[in-house]
């Protein structure tokens, strides 16, 4: 794909999607730590198969189907498949996208200030592996770093920018009375 206006949509997209994306996941899998690996991964499909996603029908529901699939690769190759009825996956599919319309504009503005506090390296990872499609061993190679290490970063700074839009979301929802003893948070991650 090298229409750089397909590439801002598909950033936006993950933008206003990535929460709901991260809770289908981890309801699915109830362990963080797969569930921030199978994120990625499904980034990764999401992106590889962007060509076949039409513009102006509902981007969530089909990364959700991907992302379900995901999981249910990796609980098969892993023997803890958990059995999820078809019933119980739609219903989980259904409430995260019904969720999403009522908090996308509050989960962008999020984003957008925690985006900003990223250091400028970390925005360079996030671009190049998302938005420029780039392989983790190769975006490794053109830093100088190992891809472990890359990929240790990606984890660092999707776990970082969820607990950043967590917090943000949390302020927007705190009286503005209340908010002045919140304790100041961290300028990056």
């Amino acid at each position: 794909m090298s229409d750089p206006k397909r590439y801002e949509e598909f950033a936006e997209l993950v933008r206003l999607s990535t929460s709901r994306i991260l809770s289908y996941i981890q309801a699915l899998l109830l362990n963080w730590n797969d569930t921030e690996d199978l994120f990625q991964e499904t980034c990764i499909v999401l992106w590889q198969k962007f060509d076949e996603f039409s513009p102006g029908t509902n981007f969530l529901a089909w990364a959700l189907r991907i992302a379900q699939h995901k999981v249910m690769d990796f609980q098969k190759k892993r023997a803890r498949y958990v059995a999820f009825t078809g019933s119980l996956r739609k219903a989980l599919m259904e409430e995260v996208v019904d969720r999403s319309s009522e908090a996308s504009a509050a989960s962008l503005a999020a984003l957008s200030g925690c985006m900003d506090r990223l250091t400028e390296s970390d925005r360079r990872i996030l671009k190049l592996c998302y938005i420029e499609g780039i392989p983790i061993r190769q975006i490794a190679e053109a830093m100088g770093r190992s891809p472990k290490s890359v990929q240790n970063s990606l984890c660092r700074i999707r776990h970082w920018l969820l607990e950043c839009i967590r917090r943000e979301l949390h302020r927007a929802d705190t009286p503005a009375h209340a908010a002045h003893g919140i304790l100041e948070e961290e300028d990056g991650p």
